[in-house]
């Protein structure tokens, strides 16, 4: 039966579609063709087949890498890791029709294993891909490529991606400007054959809900100190409530009364 449906929805055009799909890794496509090389960011990819090994992109009809690949029949999906997220929004920004977008950006590269499109440095992964199929749809063009060799940064991947290094985290595309990267990995519990589905799905999610009003209450009994310690004119250091101050643009302390620290200064007590 159809309950009721949620408060705060709104209705938007269906171009809105795609945005709410986003939330991907950020991709960079390499290609090469007569010695020339290419590069453009890519959101629109997925799997489409284990066996073979098929990946798809939507390549937009007036991206100039459609000459490059439709030539080549190949190329490089590449992950970048998060330091990149200015070079990779300037790539986004440029043609590489007149211009080497890889000299521009001054981002190196290296050769793959079986594809002459080459491979960029700072990235967390790399998929080398042979052009199987070519369809046009729309204003884009999908091209079905076999995985042809795949190698990652071991700081960044084993198994899945690792979220303990913020530099070593691929991006996450939002949209427009806005990007994103992993914070934490969560596993989820899948419940057994004997166990009632609907119960244990339920305390997961009071366990859920639980941990993150935990954390809340942490953050605000530290930043609580904080202030004190403010309106003392104590001492306070930087480093030790950057992972608390800073991350909630409504609740900023004001330091005008206390003296404040940081690395540098540190460094120069010692």
């Amino acid at each position: 039966m159809f309950q009721p449906a949620p408060e705060n929805i709104s209705r938007l055009s269906k171009e809105f579609a795609s945005r709410l799909l986003m939330g991907g890794v950020v991709t960079l496509i390499t290609s090469n063709w007569q010695g020339r090389n290419n590069v453009m960011p890519l959101a629109w990819h997925m799997p489409v087949s284990s066996n073979p090994t098929l990946i798809a992109i939507a390549v937009a009809e007036s991206r100039y890498s459609i000459d490059m690949i439709n030539h080549s029949e190949e190329f490089v999906i590449n992950i970048p890791k998060r330091p990149m997220l200015h070079h990779v929004q300037y790539l986004g920004q440029i043609s590489g029709e007149n211009i080497d977008k890889l000299e521009a950006a001054q981002w190196d590269y290296f050769a793959g294993f079986r594809v002459m499109s080459p491979l960029l440095y700072n990235c967390a992964g790399w998929i080398e891909c042979g052009v199987r199929h070519m369809m046009p749809f729309g204003d884009h063009v999908l091209y079905i490529a076999e995985v042809v060799s795949v190698q990652v940064d071991n700081e960044s991947f084993d198994l899945h991606w690792k979220s303990d290094v913020d530099d070593n985290r691929p991006l996450i595309y939002l949209g427009d400007n806005a990007y994103s990267s992993f914070d934490i990995v969560k596993n989820a519990r899948t419940p057994k054959d004997l166990e009632a589905p609907e119960k244990i799905l339920a305390e997961r999610m009071i366990e859920e809900l639980e941990l993150t009003k935990e954390s809340i209450e942490k953050r605000e009994e530290i930043q609580a100190k904080l202030e004190r310690e403010v309106e003392l004119g104590n001492i306070i250091d930087v480093d030790t409530m950057s992972d608390f101050i800073g991350l909630d643009e409504n609740n900023q302390l004001d330091f005008s009364q206390a003296l404040i620290i940081d690395e540098q200064d540190k460094e120069d007590q010692i």
